[in-house]
This record gives structure tokens, C-alpha cells and sequence, in this order.
């Protein structure tokens, strides 16, 4: 029977260019018209990821900011989130603005009306200044936190972070790690669009409320829309995909996927500027999709 599929964005649904590539649209339409759901899971934004929702259907599920938010895909509606506790917030920006960096404090906008506050007196870097201009986010800048910061912040936080390059955030990563490690959720990674706006590699630090990956809000969303998580099907490519990955029934690495996805993965697919997604996606309406599948014995046309 149908199931529910889930696709992460960057490094694999969309191409190089950010773009859903015709094949790819045109197999998940044929997926929803064969009765199989369809829901997109990106570290991103619903906001953020608005040029690329139009290729599921409105009254699908996003599921954003790496698990912490599922929305209504079309409206953008915010059904469910998990989010940091207030003194937990403060005390992690005063660690990060410490060692030399802006706070990043993703917000929940549908409560705060804009998506980030940035907290501290460091320059924001390169490549935050460069997503601040492609996007339409709202921002609002703390020097310091706020007499009210408790009632400002509390049920409203879904992630604090920052970024900047790999070697000047290691000793923070592991500092935060070592002291939050069992109550949060710690993540640090390259950000795929470094290279082109810095010389050095860019790391993005991601902080979420414990157990927020794609998998527990994948479950979530496949509760709400009445399908047996039993036949999620997921694809993937980064970091980020490791819970969703190794825990979907049919969890799918792109070609390009870090190595890691590729050794939970049950299938291995083309790369994201080569219609992976449609690929995997095809092979599965055409009954072919099993473990084991690989796209490079007879799934590729």
C-alpha cells in the first residue's frame, strides 16, 4: 500500500543550481497521484524553502528547521514544534557570544513575527550576511539579552547556533557538547554553500530540545496523515539525514550523500543534479525498490 515519502532539499531534491529539476517534480506527482504522500524535511525554514514546496502538493506536510517544526506545506501553518527552554537559550548564547560569535536564535515566526534574533556585538559572518539577502527572513538584533528575554524567548526557540569557519568553532562544539551533550541535541557541519562565499570552510553549530531530528517529526507527520510508519520511505544526503535514514523502513542515500548516510542507508541512488530522487522515486512505483536497490544496476534511465 501507499506510504508517505519523505526528501530532504539541499544535496538532494534540489540540483546545483537550487532548483527541483522537471524529472523530480514530475515523479513525485506521479507518486501523489498514486496515492502515496509526499512531505519535504529540510534544515531549512518553511519560509526559507517557499521556491521549492510548489512541487508537493498543498495540503502536504514540511517538516523544518531539522525536526523542530512540521507545517502545513501550502499555508505554511505551523502544526507542531519543539522547542528550547528559555534559560537554556541564554546560557548557550553566552557561551557562543564568549568565544567571539553572534548568537543565531531561530525563532518560531507564527508566535514572533520574525524568524531570527541575533544576540551579541560580533560581526554576523560572510556567509550569514550572504542568506540574510537570498531569503525573506526577518531578523531582530539583541546586543545583550533583554530584561523580559525569559517571556521573550520561552516556548518560541527552536534552535541556537551560529556559524563560522570549522577551526574557530571546534573548541566551542566541544565545549557545549561536553556540557549539554545528554540534554540537547549538538550538531556541527560544513554548509554546503561555503565555498562560494568564503575561502575557508564554513561550519554551521545547530542546537535543538533533545530527540528533534527528521525521524521523530516524520513519525509525527505520518500519524497525522493516518499512514503506517512502516512504510516511510526517505531520501537524503547530509548529516542532518542520519536519524532519518537509518531509521525509515526504505531510507536512500544519494550518490553524493556523506559517508556516513551511505553505510545506514538501505539503497543508494544518483546524485541530487542527476535526478536522484525521481530515480529512487520511479523505481519504487515501478515495484523495483528494495534493499540492496542501487541506481547504478539497472535503476538509472
Amino acid at each position: 500500500m501507499p506510504g508517505l515519502i519523505v526528501t530532504d532539499l539541499d544535496g538532494t531534491l534540489l540540483d546545483k543550481r537550487g532548483r527541483v529539476s522537471p524529472r523530480n517534480r514530475a515523479a513525485l506527482k506521479a507518486a501523489h497521484d498514486a496515492g502515496w504522500q509526499v512531505a519535504i524535511a529540510t534544515g531549512r525554514t518553511w519560509s526559507e524553502s517557499h521556491h521549492a514546496i510548489d512541487c508537493i502538493a498543498e495540503d502536504a506536510l514540511f517538516i523544518g528547521v531539522g525536526g523542530a517544526s512540521l507545517h502545513e506545506a501550502g499555508s505554511g501553518r505551523v502544526l507542531s514544534t519543539m522547542t528550547i527552554d528559555a534559560p537554556t537559550v541564554l546560557s548557550v548564547a553566552d557561551i557562543i557570544m564568549g568565544h567571539g560569535h553572534r548568537a543565531h536564535l531561530l525563532m518560531d515566526a507564527s508566535l514572533t513575527g520574525h524568524d531570527y534574533i541575533f544576540v551579541g556585538t560580533a560581526d554576523l559572518d560572510a556567509a550569514t550576511k550572504w542568506w540574510l539577502t537570498e531569503h525573506p527572513i526577518k531578523s531582530r538584533d539583541w546586543h545583550a539579552a533583554p530584561g523580559d528575554a525569559h517571556e521573550q524567548l520561552d516556548g518560541r526557540v527552536l534552535r541556537v547556533g551560529t556559524i563560522g569557519a570549522e577551526e574557530e568553532l571546534a573548541p566551542l562544539v566541544k565545549l557545549i557538547d561536553d556540557r549539554w551533550g545528554e540534554q540537547l541535541a549538538v550538531r556541527a557541519w560544513g554548509a554546503l554553500t561555503a565555498n562560494e562565499v568564503l575561502g575557508s570552510r564554513t561550519h554551521m553549530l545547530e542546537i535543538f530540545a533533545p530527540r528533534v531530528h527528521k525521524w521523530s517529526m516524520a513519525c509525527i507527520a505520518a500519524d497525522r496523515l493516518g499512514v503506517d510508519r512502516g512504510s516511510i520511505v526517505a531520501l537524503g544526503d547530509g548529516l542532518n539525514d542520519l536519524e532519518l535514514i537509518s531509521n525509515a523502513p526504505m531510507g536512500i542515500a544519494m550518490a553524493n550523500a556523506d559517508p556516513r548516510i551511505m553505510a545506514v542507508a538501505r539503497a543508494h541512488t544518483a546524485r541530487h543534479d542527476a535526478d536522484g530522487v525521481a530515480i529512487a522515486v520511479e523505481a519504487l512505483l515501478a515495484g523495483n525498490l528494495a534493499p540492496g536497490w542501487r541506481a547504478d544496476q539497472g535503476g538509472a534511465a
